[in-house]
């Protein structure tokens, strides 16, 4: 029984933020901010349905794996954007030695004025020519015609097929 408890009090703490958050980042007077956008999760999986124009993570992984038909897994990001006018976003994927492997790039969201602090989902395909080893996500957005801004840099392993 005690075990059970444990195992629900995980999930709920686990849980219980994600099912606040919209709410709560909708509630949250609009202030000044140093950045357009803000990370609030980022994560990788290797399985994706889509449901319409929504694609849905099937798992959360640590590591991917490399795979024959090139296709190594998904990148997920979810953001609050703070400011109005048009978000472009995009990922710079490096190697471990800091060499630019790959890029995603997402279509512009256009935000409108408003007292609320809208969240964006953008999901992106991992695929092209890299190895095993340290892989880094640089992930910018750049207001309107404005400047790219880096928002954060997320890292993961990638491991030979089968191990």
């Amino acid at each position: 029984m005690r075990a059970q408890r444990t195992l629900w009090s995980r999930v709920l703490q686990m849980v219980l933020p994600l099912l606040l958050l919209p709410g709560l980042v909708n509630a949250l007077p609009k202030q000044n901010f140093r950045q357009p956008a803000y990370i609030s999760n980022a994560y990788f999986s290797d399985k994706m349905a889509q449901k319409g124009e929504l694609a849905q993570p099937l798992s959360v992984i640590k590591a991917l794996q490399l795979q024959s038909n090139g296709v190594l897994g998904y990148f997920m990001l979810d953001l609050i954007l703070t400011e109005s006018g048009t978000h472009h976003f995009k990922v710079d994927i490096l190697n471990q030695d800091g060499d630019h492997s790959a890029e995603m790039v997402f279509p512009p969201v256009q935000v409108q004025k408003s007292d609320d602090l809208p969240m964006y989902t953008a999901a992106g395909t991992i695929a092209g020519s890299l190895g095993p080893g340290l892989c880094f996500f640089k992930v910018y957005d750049r207001l309107d015609k404005g400047p790219w801004e880096m928002l954060g840099v997320f890292g993961i392993l990638i491991t030979p097929s089968g191990k």
